[in-house]
């Protein structure tokens, strides 16, 4: 993503954790989003006016399920709350969440009290009062709540003249995808991409990230894109039919099995 920024001409800070490659482009600004207090450190190191954010900082799993919350949305949140007073006419703001957070709506009354939080530390709190919510799947629950924030978050925007947007990628081959295996399991891992062929490469991401970043669309605000090839699609039109999928197999046989007795 960084990369093609600068290639393109872009000014580019690179918000991170971890300290990239020596020649690596941009400027880097240490910044965990985990850590309550970091973003604003980092924010005082940007300049007055930017013309676009990128949101794709993201972690698959921890030992502390509220840290991938953490991160994941509560980071993410902070961190775009201070900088959108910052945006120039036209800028964008993408936020990198998945197609694991589709059913978001599904969910919505459930995540209204984390999405009503103030800030970060609030939010932190919330988190570990009802960490039973989430304990067994902190990911998806994560990007549930960045989806659903990005549409409310919409309503500020549509009085200004800079927009909010969701990005949703399905399988991607990345470093992280051993551990999206180990969550999902490799049968059903294997089972989404072979309905589209194969797993995305992140520059295929990343392009569509730019476009929505850096190209004129100003009457495009509080969307959730799918950049999956086609998979959501296939879900909501029936040409995918999701209860054939490992794991919905696999429970069909253990309700059955609990029938019985």
């Amino acid at each position: 993503m960084i990369a093609r920024l600068a290639a393109a001409g872009h000014t580019v800070f690179n918000l991170d954790v971890a300290v990239p490659a020596s020649g690596s482009a941009g400027t880097f600004i240490e910044c965990n989003l985990g850590d309550p207090g970091r973003a604003g450190v980092a924010v005082n190191r940007l300049p007055a006016r930017i013309d676009g954010l990128a949101n794709v900082a993201g972690m698959a799993r921890s030992p502390d399920p509220v840290m991938v919350m953490a991160v994941n949305f509560l980071g993410m949140r902070e961190l775009t709350r201070q900088l959108a007073p910052r945006l120039n006419t036209g800028a964008g703001i993408v936020c990198v969440s998945s197609i694991a957070g589709r059913d978001w709506k599904a969910r919505l009354e459930k995540l209204r009290p984390l999405l009503a939080t103030e800030d970060m530390v609030s939010g932190l709190e919330w988190c570990r009062a009802n960490i039973e919510l989430f304990a067994r799947d902190p990911y998806t629950w994560s990007k549930r709540a960045v989806t659903a924030w990005v549409m409310d978050e919409a309503r500020l925007h549509t009085r200004r003249s800079t927009r909010i947007l969701a990005v949703s990628p399905g399988g991607i081959d990345t470093p992280l995808t051993p551990q999206f295996n180990d969550l999902m399991g490799e049968a059903q891992a294997q089972w989404t991409n072979e309905q589209t062929g194969r797993a995305a490469v992140p520059g295929e991401i990343a392009e569509v990230i730019q476009m929505f970043l850096c190209q004129p669309c100003g009457w495009l605000n509080g969307v959730d894109v799918p950049v999956d090839r086609g998979y959501s699609a296939g879900l909501d039109a029936g040409w995918i039919d999701f209860r054939e999928s490992p794991a919905m197999r696999a429970k069909a046989e253990r309700d059955t099995a609990r029938n019985r007795h």
